[in-house]
């Protein structure tokens, strides 16, 4: 078998730099060029060292440990052991990942008569699997096996800053209450014009059970002044919540105004999970019915207004909401 070891070595260069991008990306780190490339040429030159000369235990574990964190050393500099020991492992979880899905979808991408057909058994019962690619299929399968960690991880990075914006809410009227999970917006600047109280906006099945029939479907389409005007008229007796009642006037995203149909609570309790603080009372808020769904994947159903985080915690309330 003929053996190019300049092509080892730029193969290696190039992997071990996507690798080493790929490294600073996760762990918000912004290295030199210069670095970049110094760490990578290292790898490279490792790994093209086994074609030039036979030295023992030169590719032993400790030895790929040495080199690997040497790598990381020139790449992202020390900043300290914990901080060196996360880059190290960051390192080590990207190229895992990624080889992983070279692997994975070169064998995806592979077509053969009998899946027994890359597979090899030994005199001592040993499982040998046969794995040869092409290099036009290795930089594919890498490129995409990079590109699905990224997203990945991304997504799980938004997901937990989403995470530190959740709130567990608590809606209090008369004897009744309801809880749910709701997102604090710092762009929520919606409030009552006469008063300037703040409005939270909730979605209005929450309280389909609670609001005259068909409400919560209507106010996707219609206005809540029409549903008003239906009630003070359909209306045998007097609607429970008809004095709680609010329309809130506010700016459309694409310019126009309407009108929000809104009711006032009694207070509204804000929990932080596991912060091991008391929850915070807000007395004075409106809340805004939506008639869609708020969050397509469900992590919230309502968006807190950012005053009512400013609001003074209870000393002595009812147990936390399950």
């Amino acid at each position: 078998m003929t053996v190019y070891v300049d092509l080892v070595f730029l193969t290696n260069l190039a992997v071990d730099g996507v690798v080493l991008m790929t490294t600073a990306k996760v762990r918000r780190i912004n290295p030199s060029r210069r670095r970049l490339f110094a760490a990578a040429s290292l790898g490279a030159m490792y790994a093209a060292l086994m074609f030039w000369a036979h030295i023992p235990y030169f590719y032993s574990f400790g030895a790929k440990v040495f080199v690997s964190a040497v790598m990381v050393l020139l790449s992202f500099g020390y900043g300290g052991p914990l901080q060196y020991i996360r880059n190290f492992a960051a390192f080590y979880v990207v190229s895992f990942v990624t080889l992983g899905g070279v692997i994975g979808l070169s064998f995806l991408l592979r077509s053969a008569n009998s899946p027994w057909g890359a597979m090899t058994f030994t005199e001592d019962g040993g499982l040998v699997l046969e794995w040869q690619m092409q290099l036009g299929l290795f930089v594919v399968t890498f490129l995409m096996s990079i590109w699905l960690f990224r997203g990945a991880s991304e997504t799980s990075r938004k997901r937990q800053q989403l995470d530190q914006l959740v709130w567990e809410t608590e809606v209090r009227i008369d004897d009744e209450s309801w809880t749910f999970k709701a997102l604090l917006d710092t762009g929520n600047r919606l409030y009552d014009p006469l008063t300037r109280t703040p409005v939270m906006i909730m979605e209005a099945a929450l309280w389909r059970e609670r609001l005259p029939v068909g409400w919560s479907e209507r106010l996707k389409e219609e206005p809540p002044d029409k549903l008003i005007s239906e009630l003070d008229v359909n209306a045998s007796e007097p609607y429970t919540w008809g004095n709680r009642l609010r329309l809130i006037p506010y700016r459309a995203v694409n310019g126009s105004s309407r009108l929000m149909l809104a009711v006032k609570p009694d207070y509204v309790l804000l929990y932080r999970d596991g912060d091991g603080h008391p929850p915070l009372q807000v007395n004075r808020v409106l809340i805004g019915l939506d008639g869609g769904t708020l969050s397509s994947e469900g992590t919230y159903r309502a968006i807190v207004h950012p005053d009512m985080a400013q609001a003074d915690p209870v000393s002595s309330v009812p147990s936390q909401p399950a």
